[in-house]
């Protein structure tokens, strides 16, 4: 038995009469008729009275339609999943992300990933949040992981929370705050700033003379980078402080001292940002992911950084 089997049979069973459901199916009459027959010689059973008047379902023909039109509705159904499915693993997933942010979450978003959409191809992007930005907005990555964005950048964008992470300074292992649990914003006011770039991230000297409550002019900086292993190693030789989340100790590990601040809880927010019209069916799988891997809130401040 095939499917065209069922389709002749409903076709016939739907008009009454050999004629019409052959040229409904575009097929001739003797070819239908003995594919009838042969789905009745293989059922065992008798599905049609035929007489001149036209065709009759017999009791047990009833009873066989409803459920050939259920099969023939799941074998449609199956194989416009099985396009979807095709689909889904050719299509490539780019994705943006932001290296000391993404760091704390990035493996175990990748691995609910590859549970939800297996053979799922992703292409990694180390982006700063410029590029990120602009690469969303013209389409050129699907998602990205990373800090959430000012409110002014969110315009056609959707960002959803995986973690949060408490800021403070990080110092090298000599340094006198290393000895201390907490520092005050106003302790750090005067001391020499290792920075990220102007040029790469325009807006985190302004965040940083926020949290400081001072002018950016005033900032004392010895030294910008233009990425976290580049923070790191500056701060760990001694050249400064630098400002940043917690989630640099992913990158750092003992390499640095973190130091939360005390005065005031700041917080940073990392997680998926991405466009929410017209989302594929693997960054529906991909934010879903990240749904599932979202880790509780500190039991701090709600207060988040400026």
């Amino acid at each position: 038995m095939e499917l065209r089997h069922l389709r002749y049979f409903i076709a016939v069973a739907e008009e009454r009469n050999f004629s019409r459901a052959a040229e409904k199916l575009h097929v001739s009459q003797p070819p239908l008729s003995r594919q009838i027959r042969d789905l009745e010689v293989e059922l065992g059973v008798k599905l049609l009275d035929r007489n001149r008047q036209g065709v009759r379902l017999t009791r047990l023909g009833n009873a066989v339609l409803a459920r050939a039109r259920a099969l023939i509705r799941d074998a449609d159904s199956f194989k416009a999943e099985a396009k979807i499915l095709d689909k889904e693993i050719h299509e490539e997933l780019r994705i943006g992300y932001a290296p000391s942010p993404a760091t704390v979450i990035i493996s175990k978003v990748l691995a609910k990933y590859h549970e939800f959409a297996p053979g799922g191809r992703i292409t990694l992007q180390d982006l700063t949040h410029t590029e990120i930005l602009l690469g969303l907005k013209t389409k050129k990555l699907h998602a990205a992981l990373t800090l959430r964005p000012r409110e002014q950048e969110m315009r056609g964008l959707r960002f959803e929370m995986i973690s949060r992470h408490r800021v403070g300074i990080v110092c090298s292992p000599e340094s006198p705050f290393a000895s201390t649990e907490t520092v005050r914003p106003s302790s750090v006011t005067r001391q020499e700033l290792i920075v990220y770039r102007a040029k790469d991230f325009p807006e985190y000297h302004k965040w940083i003379a926020g949290i400081l409550g001072v002018s950016i002019g005033t900032l004392v900086t010895t030294q910008e980078c233009d990425d976290v292993l580049g923070v790191i190693a500056a701060v760990e030789s001694g050249r400064g402080v630098a400002i940043v989340g917690e989630f640099i100790t992913a990158v750092a590990g003992n390499r640095v001292r973190f130091i939360p601040f005390s005065s005031k809880a700041h917080f940073l927010e990392v997680g998926v940002l991405y466009r929410p019209n017209g989302l594929s069916e693997n960054t529906k799988k991909l934010i879903a992911a990240c749904t599932a891997c979202k880790t509780a809130l500190p039991r701090h401040s709600e207060t988040k950084a400026d």
